[in-house]
């Protein structure tokens, strides 16, 4: 699969180009080319902000070709609005994580501004809105309650049935303040457990590094966990956005960390033993085939190869590339502005090609089987918002979620048709 890139507009040239942390002489000419080719600054905007690109796109710009954008105040806007707005969110995590610190509970952090001071060397440079931290879930009663006396509310407001149901079925739990202007998903696990991947606390603790945010250290992933956790994420969302690509590729990009994290650099060996451990070698597969061919990542021949060798990755990673840029020939106007860490929450019935997707990029036969298995068995908020049922009758939501389940299988197999 190869990204034809001179059928690119020079918007989406642009921005792919500044798609990455630091730009080569040569993608400084081609940047340069695209501008001097004339652009839709407001569809250009527009795309950057639909795909988290903003940030880096107009630190690019202001670094490198000021005079393109001088008699635009967006640009410095944007900064400044995204400065302002991280800044508030890394105060906010390190307000939590002492306070999580405090009673206790161990807890790393996740996405949002760790990736920004890791991969990127500044705050400013990653469109982020919520915050995520990963913990044991054996603690989640007790980081709850720490959550609450900060001020946050929980949507885990349901029966002890549905509760204990919920820590085995899904991954996290949303807290937001009263104003609901800043969200907390406190993750117990990685993904779902009907994604069948296995991830242990325990090891991405052992695994950790740290990262310096604000003057203080804070704990995170390691590098290879990074990256294989980025993977995962958006692989499980097909990459349907930009700035994801952008996460990964810097997460395994040949090039020097920053100086505010203690780190050994990427070790490719241990990356691949961990998808492996993890069930999540296609996925990972799949990220690098993207990162090599739309980001021009550099990977070891072993993973190239690997990819050459699997159909289903590499049809994959087609699908995506070709989609990803068919939503830049869409149109802006059908974009929706959307930041960074804004995910899709589970829904009872996704997209059936999506579903269909991810089921072939299981590991293995048996663990495309499992996954289907455990999503049509496994009720969820939707069921018990749906019908209310007291904890005795509990079960009942099981037959409910597979009923439902089975009545939109039709969708599975013919897309066109509407689900009932």
């Amino acid at each position: 699969m190869k990204l034809m890139t001179e059928e690119l507009t020079n918007e989406q040239r642009l921005l792919l180009i500044c798609a990455r942390k630091v730009l080569t002489p040569s993608q400084l000419e081609q940047a340069g080319a695209a501008i001097a080719a004339g652009l839709d600054w407001d569809l250009l905007a527009r795309h950057a902000q639909h795909h988290g690109l903003s940030p880096l796109l107009y630190s690019h710009l202001q670094r490198n070709f000021p005079q393109a954008i001088s008699a635009r105040p967006e640009p410095r806007l944007k900064l400044l609005e995204t400065g302002v707005r991280n800044l508030f969110l890394s105060a906010t995590l390190l307000k939590i994580l002492g306070a999580l610190q405090t009673a206790g509970i161990r807890a790393l952090a996740y996405k949002g501004p760790v990736l920004a001071v890791s991969l990127y060397g500044d705050i400013k440079l990653r469109q982020m809105s919520d915050l995520d931290i990963l913990i044991d879930r054996a603690t989640f009663p007790a980081a709850r309650e720490v959550l609450v006396q900060l001020g946050y509310q929980s949507t885990f407001g349901y029966s002890r049935k549905q509760q204990e149901a919920r820590l085995r079925s899904d991954c996290e739990c949303e807290f937001s303040t009263s104003d609901g202007n800043l969200l907390v998903d406190l993750h117990w696990q990685i993904t779902a457990p009907h994604l069948a991947h296995r991830f242990r606390f325990e090891d991405l603790w052992d695994r950790r590094r740290t990262v310096t945010l604000g003057q203080k250290s804070i704990p995170t992933f390691s590098a290879e966990d990074t990256a294989l956790l980025l993977a995962i994420h958006g692989g499980k969302h097909l990459w349907e956005r930009l700035s994801w690509l952008a996460d990964f590729a810097e997460s395994v990009r040949p090039t020097p960390h920053c100086q505010n994290m203690d780190n050994r650099g990427l070790d490719w060996r241990e990356l691949k033993l961990r998808a492996r451990e993890a069930r999540a070698e296609r996925m990972l597969l799949l990220a690098l085939a993207l990162a090599e061919d739309v980001m021009q990542v550099q990977i070891p021949p072993e993973f190239s190869a690997a990819i050459s060798n699997d159909a289903v990755v590499q049809a994959t990673a087609a699908g995506v590339a070709r989609k990803l840029f068919e939503d830049f020939r869409d149109g802006a106007e059908d974009f929706e502005d959307k930041d960074e860490d804004t995910e899709d929450k589970p829904a009872l019935q996704p997209a059936p090609e999506r579903w269909l997707t991810l089921l072939q990029l299981a590991d293995s036969r048996w663990d495309g089987i499992r996954s289907a298995a455990r999503f049509a068995l496994a009720s969820g908020p939707r069921e018990w918002q749906t019908l209310r049922l007291p904890d005795s009758l509990f079960a009942f939501y099981r037959l409910l979620r597979l009923a439902t389940v089975l009545r939109n299988a039709p969708t599975f197999f013919f897309p066109g048709r509407r689900p009932t």
